[in-house]
């Protein structure tokens, strides 16, 4: 089993590799060393421990804030088992994602139907709910204190979730994008899209990139996996690669197996763009396929509406 690891990134900012599934560089979860302790991100419960060990091994035992950049299991799923073990501890998500926290009941029954009861179990785990009175409701432009005149800026980023958002710390320049962004795997040196259903939209997903990249960001802090000091580069090549995922998807019609042959489409064109086998393992690994191609073909079908 890996050691849980905590990586110093400088202005106490610390990435928390919370090896989820067990695996490392699945889940970076940020956490700010500040007088406000804030962490972001949590994973699914069953990989929570993991993450409990990462902090006890830096000596933190309490924070102010725990947020989430979406609802997302394996962003927010451990929540309510976060909340139960940093009783002091508020829970932030996007006004959009507040009640799926509350009662997870429908956020749980929705996944179940697509990795099963054992996938449930092997992958996410159960949630646990959370008290309306311990979230601390995010909409753009909150600000959640750090201390000492720091804090966390809020913007809204639907596109991937209609519960998403972006993170951006004005000290050490960072802006953490959960999956707003995509995946980008470190040495990797390119972004991949997300876009599983129901509420991907690829016009929401660019315009946000574009208004990140305005705000000149130091570095991309990825959820999947850790941070991006390339951030102009990558948020051009996470337009492309969108728009290019989208036509192939358009282009494909009703393929039956359209998920198999995406994946191989896909596989391919990083072979041919020179990427190495383990960089292209690695997002392999880390896609599921079927909801990447169920999430475009959603949208096409209702723009056609």
């Amino acid at each position: 089993m890996p050691t849980p690891t905590v990586t110093p990134l400088g202005h106490d900012l610390y990435l928390v590799d919370a090896l989820m599934h067990d695996d490392t560089e699945r889940l970076a979860c940020y956490l700010f060393d500040t007088p406000n302790r804030v962490l972001i991100e949590c994973g699914p419960s069953r990989s929570i421990h993991h993450l409990y060990d990462a902090l006890e091994s830096i000596g933190v035992d309490d924070v102010a804030a725990m947020v989430v950049t979406h609802i997302h299991l394996d962003h927010a799923g451990g929540a309510g088992h976060f909340a139960a073990r940093f009783p002091n501890a508020r829970i932030g998500v996007h006004r959009a994602g507040a009640r799926h926290l509350v009662s997870p009941e429908r956020l749980l029954a929705s996944a179940t139907r697509i990795y099963g009861e054992e996938g449930m179990a092997a992958l996410w785990g159960p949630m646990e709910p959370i008290s309306q009175e311990r979230l601390l409701v995010l909409e753009e432009g909150t600000r959640v204190p750090l201390g000492g005149g720091r804090a966390i800026e809020v913007m809204y980023t639907p596109g991937h979730a209609k519960h998403e958002v972006v993170f951006i710390e004005a000290e050490t320049g960072g802006a953490f994008v959960g999956d707003a962004v995509g995946l980008a795997f470190p040495h990797g040196h390119m972004v991949q899209p997300v876009t599983p259903p129901p509420d991907f939209d690829p016009i929401l997903v660019e315009t946000h990139l574009r208004r990140l990249a305005e705000r000149s960001p130091a570095f991309l802090g990825f959820a999947h996996f850790g941070p991006d000091r390339d951030p102009q580069a990558s948020l051009e090549q996470a337009v492309e690669r969108l728009w290019d995922w989208v036509g192939w998807v358009e282009a494909a019609g009703d393929d039956e197996d359209l998920s198999g042959r995406m994946r191989e489409w896909v596989l391919e064109r990083y072979r041919q763009e020179g990427y190495d086998e383990a960089t292209i393992a690695a997002y392999d690994k880390n896609t599921f396929w079927p909801m990447q191609a169920a999430g475009i073909r959603r949208w096409l079908e209702s723009r056609e509406m």
